[in-house]
């Protein structure tokens, strides 16, 4: 680009830089716009030391006033603030115990100052209602509220009836952006079908690194073993939609009925610890191992017979297709946009979400190898490809 022409300001807006598939999504996005474009980002709350050593001199310190709505009483006792900081986010903490998080987070949110003019602003988390009133997130509303562009873009990144979206929070976040992005057909379904025709998304799939991928899991040669089924999954270890729980129990179920296989768990989460207890208490030590969070999860997705995704709802799962990109064939539960990257009976299986229907499928590609086999030759056929959500992501920002 010639160096007299103005590049354009973009701000990005995501709620943490911590695991998921969001963070994963943003470190993917980010190279697309910084090729393109001048990129400052802001992280409404957690720790940001990864992303300034990856990403030096381009994130700016979120509002003091909205990370202190969302702060909890232990992240508060581990800050190094100053008295009068910590009495704020003390204030905000004691506020939180009489006011709803979503009107504490608006108030936080008016309270703070402007983050100027851009020609595009993208909010990239979105928010996260739950049942019992409580709330997670802040992005839309700083962009709508804290900064002046003509070009205000929201990603959804999950099913809007998970997150927590009805009609009316729908139309009241997402009225006043320019342009709604939907990460999968499902998802773009569904909220259009929420907002009741008043607001259009268009999707765009998760960028994914694929040179990166490869070259992680270069020196891996994938051979098939016949003394023992390989198994792999990864993921946040969470009980709420990412179920991860059933894995013990399909483990379980293999086990009874005299299969011999090796299941691997790769990542970390709140359900960590309770997955190896039930795991040592079922006596599937030998045969599952979860290995925590990995820098490199491709090594062990590559060198698998069967990648498993046990979730009982995802939006547009990154590990699906990262899978693929390696040659590893996918089992993975019935949730509405499984079948945008999976081909059934074609480069992988989707089955029913419970622990039954799972375990079916796994037990019929142990017992039928050679489907697996075909499956590896219909992934080399399809290589996964960026290049239209690239195309569309610079046609958004313009």
């Amino acid at each position: 680009m010639d160096s007299r022409i103005r590049k354009k300001k973009i701000l990005v807006i995501n709620q943490h830089f911590s695991t998921g598939g969001i963070k994963k999504s943003l470190e993917n996005l980010l190279p697309v716009l910084l090729e393109k474009y001048e990129v400052k980002v802001i992280f409404i709350s957690g720790n940001t030391q990864e992303f300034d050593e990856k990403y030096p001199g381009i994130r700016i310190d979120s509002p003091f006033l909205l990370s202190s709505a969302l702060s909890s009483l232990k992240e508060i006792r581990m800050m190094k603030l100053s008295m009068v900081r910590t009495l704020i986010k003390v204030i905000f903490f004691t506020m939180s115990k009489f006011i709803k998080t979503e009107s504490l987070v608006n108030l936080a949110v008016d309270l703070s100052t402007q983050l100027g003019e851009y020609d595009c602003v993208i909010s990239y988390a979105h928010d996260n209602w739950f049942e019992n009133g409580a709330f997670y997130g802040g992005g839309n509303y700083l962009a709508i509220k804290k900064t002046k562009s003509h070009n205000k873009i929201s990603w959804v990144h999950g099913e809007p009836k998970t997150i927590g979206l009805n009609n009316e929070r729908l139309v009241r976040t997402y009225k006043d952006f320019d342009h709604v992005v939907a990460v999968s057909e499902a998802v773009k379904a569904q909220f259009e079908s929420l907002s009741e025709g008043k607001i259009r998304c268009e999707r765009i799939y998760n960028l994914l690194d694929i040179e990166d991928i490869l070259n992680k899991c270069k020196d891996v040669v994938y051979e098939e073993d016949f003394s023992i089924f390989r198994i792999v999954t990864v993921g946040r270890l969470s009980k709420i939609a990412k179920r991860i729980d059933k894995v013990n129990e399909i483990a379980k179920m293999l086990k009874e009925h005299g299969y011999r296989f090796k299941w691997t768990v790769v990542g970390g989460g709140s359900e960590y610890e309770s997955c190896v207890r039930i795991c040592k208490e079922y006596g599937l030590d030998s045969m599952v191992e979860y290995v925590g969070n990995q820098d490199n999860p491709y090594i062990f997705m590559k060198k698998n017979d069967l990648f498993v995704l046990v979730s009982d709802t995802e939006a547009m799962p990154i590990v699906i297709n990262e899978a693929l990109i390696v040659g590893t064939p996918v089992l993975t539960t019935d949730f509405p946009a499984a079948n945008e990257s999976i081909v059934d009976g074609v480069t992988g299986f989707i089955t029913g979400k419970d622990v039954n229907a799972l375990y079916q499928k796994i037990a019929f590609c142990i017992d039928n190898r050679d489907v697996l086999r075909r499956f590896r030759d219909n992934i080399k056929k399809h290589p996964y490809s960026n290049d239209a959500a690239i195309k569309s992501i610079e046609s958004l920002v313009g």
